[in-house]
């Protein structure tokens, strides 16, 4: 599996696929949890935004991968 611009139009990789669009379906729970955190508001906003980043970036991530073989098994 690479990260390559040309694989934005073909298939993603099905593995990782699964795997970010688990954490994109997850997140508005993820965020809930976040909100009920007995800490303050300030780094509940920045847990938030991180995790919020991190799932939206992998998710993107996801797009640019392919599930062709590439050279791996010769």
């Amino acid at each position: 599996m690479k990260l390559k611009y040309e694989n934005i139009q073909k298939p993603s990789h099905k593995k990782f696929k699964k795997i970010a669009d688990f954490l994109l379906y997850t997140l508005p729970l993820y965020q809930g949890a976040i909100i009920a955190l007995p800490i303050s508001d300030t780094i509940k906003m920045w847990v938030g935004f991180c995790v919020t980043m991190i799932t939206v970036t992998v998710k993107g991530l996801s797009k640019f991968t392919t599930d062709e073989n590439t050279d791996e098994n010769s």
